[in-house]
């Protein structure tokens, strides 16, 4: 074969080779492209990726348009969570720092679900949750993904001693939420969808109650955590408290001209003689008040006071006598909060009061 031919054939064949060759670099290049944009952009990990994303940007109509995060009234109903409020469902509450946001495992489970964990720091703790995602339908060779379980959270809140709150800042009054309006248990605790992954301030600022500001953290779907808040009186509900005490001795009292004044916390027997209508009382010592919790509410735990009486006794042993006494006298009392501010105190006495001894026994 004549040189020249053998040199011809061996071109022709690079001609075919070489673009045969380009062909399959240039498929190996779009599989690998296809690849890295199916886990980057259209894979389950991926899907899992944007919604933590949404979350960290404070984007909660970003999150909530994502398909599966709103959960159905069945998924609720079955953590017995059906009438849980959306109130928290907002950019405002989202204002946890979330970084470093990384899917690191994926694995297929019952049926078509793919759980899909995902690590991130969350205000400087790495923390990692685990979401189930399912197939959505889809048009075309990209696939759509869509939550199996809502990644929502749930917060069962009490809160003793204010019907108002913040989580994360924004202000709540639990009637305007609770199922129950107006009507609502004050000790009943109400539920709060939240976006998770997520931390939740909770703290009470008001003119009659605060608490310490209580952080709960949500991390999975449809978990439901559980939070108890106990406020503590502030300086201006204890200053009225005691003003109030004072006033119902002063004017409701010690204005009564009788031995056992009405609803009051002291009184005097004269079961040795018969009073006359003389009767006279003030107030020596005001009892210090002190609130301590009482369910919902606030109650003054157990105090002392002593009042003083002037009369004048008919002796059934005959004569009559002034009586010039101090009244040693224990109380309670019931504290409402109400909504304008103002406070509504109901006294009771304390155990019951010393015997008073015959004083006609011993003339004055």
């Amino acid at each position: 074969m004549p040189h020249g031919s053998a040199a011809a054939q061996r071109g022709g064949a690079l001609r075919i080779v070489v673009p045969l060759l380009l062909l399959v670099v240039i498929l190996a290049g779009v599989v690998v492209g296809f690849m890295v944009l199916y886990k980057q952009v259209w894979s389950a990990s991926a899907f899992a990726e944007r919604y933590v994303e949404n979350i960290a940007d404070s984007d909660a109509a970003g999150a909530l348009a994502m398909p599966g995060v709103t959960p159905q009234y069945d998924a609720l109903e079955e953590i017995g969570r059906g009438t849980a409020s959306e109130a928290l469902l907002r950019s405002s509450a989202l204002t946890s720092e979330i970084t470093d946001i990384r899917a690191v495992g994926e694995r297929s489970v019952a049926g078509d679900v793919t759980e899909v964990s995902v690590r991130y720091n969350l205000d400087g703790t790495a923390r990692e949750s685990v979401f189930r995602i399912q197939p959505q339908e889809s048009e075309g060779l990209v696939p759509s993904w869509g939550f199996e379980t809502s990644p929502l959270s749930v917060i069962d809140l009490t809160v003793r001693g204010s019907w108002r709150f913040s989580v994360n800042g924004f202000e709540i009054d639990k009637r305007q939420i609770s199922p129950a309006g107006l009507d609502a248990d004050p000790l009943e605790p109400v539920s709060l969808l939240t976006f998770s992954p997520g931390d939740y301030e909770v703290a009470v600022d008001t003119t009659a109650t605060v608490a310490d500001p209580e952080t709960v953290v949500a991390t999975g779907p449809l978990d439901v955590v559980p939070l108890d808040v106990q406020t503590r009186p502030t300086s201006a509900l204890t200053d009225v408290v005691q003003s109030s005490v004072d006033d119902f001795l002063d004017a409701t009292c010690t204005t009564q001209n009788v031995l056992q004044p009405a609803d009051c916390p002291f009184g005097f027997d004269t079961s040795w003689g018969i009073a006359q209508p003389d009767i006279e009382w003030s107030i020596n010592d005001y009892p210090q008040t002190a609130l301590v919790p009482d369910g919902d509410g606030w109650k003054v735990s157990a105090t002392s006071g002593t009042a003083h009486v002037n009369l004048s006794v008919q002796c059934y042993a005959g004569g009559f006598i002034s009586v010039d006494q101090d009244v040693f006298f224990t109380m309670v009392a019931d504290v409402e909060v109400q909504d304008d501010g103002g406070v509504h105190i109901t006294i009771d006495r304390q155990g019951d009061p010393p015997p008073t001894p015959n004083l006609c026994a011993f003339p004055q």
